[in-house]
Protein backbone atom coordinates (compact mmCIF):
# COMPACT_ATOMS: atom_id res chain seq x y z
CA UNK A 1 0.00 0.00 0.00
CA UNK A 2 3.22 2.21 -0.83
CA UNK A 3 1.24 4.68 -2.51
CA UNK A 4 -1.73 4.89 -0.52
CA UNK A 5 0.40 5.31 2.50
CA UNK A 6 2.15 8.04 0.97
CA UNK A 7 -0.89 10.13 -0.04
CA UNK A 8 -2.40 9.41 3.42
CA UNK A 9 0.83 10.34 5.28
CA UNK A 10 1.03 13.95 3.02
CA UNK A 11 -2.39 15.37 3.53
CA UNK A 12 -2.84 13.43 7.63
CA UNK A 13 -5.12 10.48 6.37
CA UNK A 14 -5.92 7.61 8.51
CA UNK A 15 -6.63 4.60 6.18
CA UNK A 16 -6.88 1.05 7.92
CA UNK A 17 -8.16 -2.41 6.01
CA UNK A 18 -9.00 -5.70 7.54
CA UNK A 19 -9.98 -8.60 6.37
CA UNK A 20 -12.98 -10.42 8.32
CA UNK A 21 -12.99 -13.84 7.84
CA UNK A 22 -9.62 -13.67 8.89
CA UNK A 23 -10.27 -11.26 11.84
CA UNK A 24 -10.97 -14.34 14.33
CA UNK A 25 -14.12 -14.41 16.70
CA UNK A 26 -12.76 -12.24 19.51
CA UNK A 27 -12.09 -9.70 17.09
CA UNK A 28 -15.74 -9.40 15.11
CA UNK A 29 -17.24 -9.67 18.93
CA UNK A 30 -15.26 -6.42 19.51
CA UNK A 31 -16.47 -4.81 17.26
CA UNK A 32 -19.64 -5.98 17.46
CA UNK A 33 -20.12 -4.18 20.62
CA UNK A 34 -18.73 -0.61 19.64
CA UNK A 35 -21.75 -0.56 17.24
CA UNK A 36 -25.18 1.22 18.29
CA UNK A 37 -28.58 -0.54 18.76
CA UNK A 38 -29.73 -0.11 15.43
CA UNK A 39 -26.34 -1.31 14.19
CA UNK A 40 -26.41 -4.30 15.68
CA UNK A 41 -30.01 -4.84 14.88
CA UNK A 42 -28.84 -4.45 11.81
CA UNK A 43 -26.21 -6.73 11.49
CA UNK A 44 -28.31 -9.35 12.74
CA UNK A 45 -30.60 -8.85 9.42
CA UNK A 46 -28.11 -10.28 7.03
CA UNK A 47 -29.24 -13.89 5.79
CA UNK A 48 -25.36 -14.55 4.59
CA UNK A 49 -22.48 -14.26 7.39
CA UNK A 50 -19.74 -12.99 4.91
CA UNK A 51 -22.11 -9.89 4.62
CA UNK A 52 -23.16 -9.88 8.22
CA UNK A 53 -19.24 -10.00 9.23
CA UNK A 54 -18.39 -7.38 6.47
CA UNK A 55 -21.05 -5.06 7.92
CA UNK A 56 -19.61 -5.38 11.49
CA UNK A 57 -15.95 -5.23 10.28
CA UNK A 58 -16.22 -2.21 8.63
CA UNK A 59 -18.65 0.09 10.85
CA UNK A 60 -16.17 -1.54 13.87
CA UNK A 61 -13.23 -0.20 12.17
CA UNK A 62 -14.39 2.84 11.46
CA UNK A 63 -16.16 3.63 15.25
CA UNK A 64 -11.78 2.70 16.18
CA UNK A 65 -10.46 5.00 13.49
CA UNK A 66 -12.93 8.09 14.35
CA UNK A 67 -12.15 7.53 18.56
CA UNK A 68 -8.27 8.00 17.23
CA UNK A 69 -9.03 10.74 14.85
CA UNK A 70 -11.75 12.46 16.89
CA UNK A 71 -10.94 11.91 20.66
CA UNK A 72 -14.04 10.66 21.46
CA UNK A 73 -14.75 6.65 22.12
CA UNK A 74 -15.62 4.30 19.84
CA UNK A 75 -18.72 3.16 20.91
CA UNK A 76 -20.00 7.08 21.54
CA UNK A 77 -20.13 8.41 18.26
CA UNK A 78 -23.41 9.05 16.15
CA UNK A 79 -23.75 9.86 12.89
CA UNK A 80 -26.53 11.93 10.80
CA UNK A 81 -26.79 11.79 7.19
CA UNK A 82 -25.44 14.58 5.13
CA UNK A 83 -26.97 16.41 1.65
CA UNK A 84 -26.36 13.42 -0.08
CA UNK A 85 -26.97 10.69 2.22
CA UNK A 86 -23.55 9.93 3.06
CA UNK A 87 -23.22 9.41 6.88
CA UNK A 88 -21.51 12.06 9.02
CA UNK A 89 -20.00 12.15 12.81
CA UNK A 90 -23.74 13.68 14.24
CA UNK A 91 -23.14 17.62 14.66
CA UNK A 92 -23.68 17.08 18.21
CA UNK A 93 -19.78 15.81 18.35
CA UNK A 94 -18.82 19.16 17.90
CA UNK A 95 -16.37 18.19 15.01
CA UNK A 96 -17.23 19.47 11.58
CA UNK A 97 -13.84 19.27 10.46
CA UNK A 98 -13.89 15.47 10.29
CA UNK A 99 -14.85 13.69 7.58
CA UNK A 100 -14.87 9.64 6.99
CA UNK A 101 -15.58 6.82 4.15
CA UNK A 102 -15.66 3.10 4.13
CA UNK A 103 -16.08 0.42 1.60
CA UNK A 104 -16.38 -3.50 1.74
CA UNK A 105 -16.32 -6.39 -0.48
CA UNK A 106 -16.21 -10.10 -0.11
CA UNK A 107 -13.16 -10.59 1.81
CA UNK A 108 -12.28 -7.12 2.39
CA UNK A 109 -12.97 -3.58 4.37
CA UNK A 110 -11.44 -0.65 4.92
CA UNK A 111 -11.90 2.98 6.26
CA UNK A 112 -10.69 6.15 5.58
CA UNK A 113 -10.98 9.28 8.03
CA UNK A 114 -9.70 12.91 7.05
CA UNK A 115 -9.35 15.96 8.87
CA UNK A 116 -10.62 19.10 6.87
CA UNK A 117 -10.71 17.12 3.95
CA UNK A 118 -13.38 15.35 1.45
CA UNK A 119 -12.46 11.82 1.28
CA UNK A 120 -13.57 8.76 -0.71
CA UNK A 121 -12.37 5.00 -0.46
CA UNK A 122 -13.34 1.92 -2.31
CA UNK A 123 -12.07 -1.64 -2.22
CA UNK A 124 -13.05 -4.30 -4.95
CA UNK A 125 -12.70 -7.70 -5.51
CA UNK A 126 -10.42 -9.34 -8.72
CA UNK A 127 -12.60 -12.53 -8.00
CA UNK A 128 -15.98 -11.20 -9.35
CA UNK A 129 -17.47 -12.55 -12.32
CA UNK A 130 -14.81 -11.37 -15.56
CA UNK A 131 -16.26 -7.94 -17.15
CA UNK A 132 -16.37 -7.35 -21.15
CA UNK A 133 -15.91 -4.10 -22.53
CA UNK A 134 -19.40 -3.83 -23.12
CA UNK A 135 -20.01 -2.96 -19.58
CA UNK A 136 -17.17 -0.35 -19.76
CA UNK A 137 -18.94 1.24 -22.42
CA UNK A 138 -22.25 1.13 -20.52
CA UNK A 139 -20.92 2.66 -17.50
CA UNK A 140 -18.00 4.59 -18.45
CA UNK A 141 -16.44 7.91 -20.41
CA UNK A 142 -15.46 6.72 -23.81
CA UNK A 143 -11.78 7.41 -23.54
CA UNK A 144 -11.98 5.11 -20.22
CA UNK A 145 -14.05 2.50 -22.41
CA UNK A 146 -11.45 2.22 -24.92
CA UNK A 147 -8.72 2.09 -22.14
CA UNK A 148 -10.57 -1.35 -21.25
CA UNK A 149 -11.10 -2.65 -24.62
CA UNK A 150 -7.32 -2.16 -25.75
CA UNK A 151 -6.36 -4.19 -22.74
CA UNK A 152 -4.77 -7.04 -23.33
CA UNK A 153 -7.51 -10.14 -22.23
CA UNK A 154 -5.37 -10.88 -19.12
CA UNK A 155 -5.25 -7.43 -17.62
CA UNK A 156 -8.55 -6.28 -18.88
CA UNK A 157 -10.33 -7.26 -15.48
CA UNK A 158 -7.60 -5.51 -13.45
CA UNK A 159 -7.71 -2.49 -15.88
CA UNK A 160 -11.84 -2.18 -15.96
CA UNK A 161 -11.55 -2.32 -11.66
CA UNK A 162 -8.64 0.14 -11.35
CA UNK A 163 -11.05 2.57 -13.34
CA UNK A 164 -14.18 1.69 -11.16
CA UNK A 165 -12.40 2.13 -7.87
CA UNK A 166 -11.20 5.46 -8.60
CA UNK A 167 -14.92 6.50 -9.81
CA UNK A 168 -16.27 5.30 -7.01
CA UNK A 169 -13.73 6.59 -4.45
CA UNK A 170 -14.21 10.05 -6.56
CA UNK A 171 -18.20 10.15 -5.97
CA UNK A 172 -18.24 9.09 -2.63
CA UNK A 173 -15.66 12.08 -1.91
CA UNK A 174 -17.84 14.63 -3.94
CA UNK A 175 -20.54 13.37 -1.88
CA UNK A 176 -22.68 13.29 -5.13
CA UNK A 177 -22.42 9.35 -5.40
CA UNK A 178 -23.43 7.61 -8.45
CA UNK A 179 -26.00 10.37 -9.02
CA UNK A 180 -23.09 12.17 -10.82
CA UNK A 181 -23.13 10.04 -13.07
CA UNK A 182 -19.99 8.07 -14.07
CA UNK A 183 -19.74 9.01 -17.62
CA UNK A 184 -19.41 12.78 -16.80
CA UNK A 185 -15.83 12.39 -16.06
CA UNK A 186 -13.09 10.08 -16.48
CA UNK A 187 -9.68 9.09 -15.30
CA UNK A 188 -6.22 8.00 -16.63
CA UNK A 189 -3.65 5.20 -15.28
CA UNK A 190 -0.51 5.40 -13.82
CA UNK A 191 -0.50 7.76 -12.04
CA UNK A 192 -4.31 8.13 -11.54
CA UNK A 193 -5.29 11.72 -11.95
CA UNK A 194 -8.60 13.03 -13.36
CA UNK A 195 -8.93 13.95 -16.85
CA UNK A 196 -12.16 15.73 -16.89
CA UNK A 197 -14.88 16.07 -14.45
CA UNK A 198 -17.83 18.42 -14.02
CA UNK A 199 -16.86 21.75 -13.01
CA UNK A 200 -18.91 21.23 -9.66
CA UNK A 201 -16.70 18.89 -8.27
CA UNK A 202 -13.73 21.59 -8.96
CA UNK A 203 -10.73 21.74 -10.49
CA UNK A 204 -9.21 18.38 -11.63
CA UNK A 205 -6.00 19.18 -10.79
CA UNK A 206 -6.93 20.16 -6.92
CA UNK A 207 -7.65 16.16 -5.99
CA UNK A 208 -5.37 13.66 -4.92
CA UNK A 209 -5.58 9.72 -5.78
CA UNK A 210 -4.09 6.65 -5.14
CA UNK A 211 -4.31 2.94 -5.40
CA UNK A 212 -3.26 -0.12 -3.66
CA UNK A 213 -3.02 -4.38 -3.51
CA UNK A 214 -4.38 -4.76 0.21
CA UNK A 215 -4.51 -8.04 -0.92
CA UNK A 216 -3.16 -10.71 -3.97
CA UNK A 217 -7.50 -10.46 -5.00
CA UNK A 218 -8.60 -7.21 -3.77
CA UNK A 219 -7.76 -3.60 -5.13
CA UNK A 220 -8.34 -0.16 -3.57
CA UNK A 221 -8.62 3.79 -4.63
CA UNK A 222 -7.77 6.55 -2.55
CA UNK A 223 -9.40 9.97 -3.09
CA UNK A 224 -8.92 12.92 -1.34
CA UNK A 225 -9.69 16.92 -2.04
CA UNK A 226 -7.32 18.82 -0.05
CA UNK A 227 -9.24 21.78 1.53
CA UNK A 228 -6.75 24.87 2.26
CA UNK A 229 -5.77 25.51 5.60
CA UNK A 230 -8.46 21.67 6.10
CA UNK A 231 -5.37 19.81 8.17
CA UNK A 232 -6.40 20.47 11.63
CA UNK A 233 -7.73 23.91 10.52
CA UNK A 234 -10.77 23.25 12.86
CA UNK A 235 -9.18 21.14 15.79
Amino acid sequence: MAAVDALAARLGVRVAWAEPEAAGPAAIDRWLALLDPAEQARAARFHFAHDRLSYIAAHGLARTMLEAAGGLPAAAWRFALGPHGRPEPDPAHGRPWLRFNISHTRGLVCCAVATGHDVGIDVEDMGRRPVEPALARRYFAPCEAEMVARAPPPDRQETFLRIWTLKEAFVKATGDGVGLGLDRFAFGLDPPRLRFAPASTGDPAGWAFAEARPTPRHLLALAVRPRPGGLGASQ
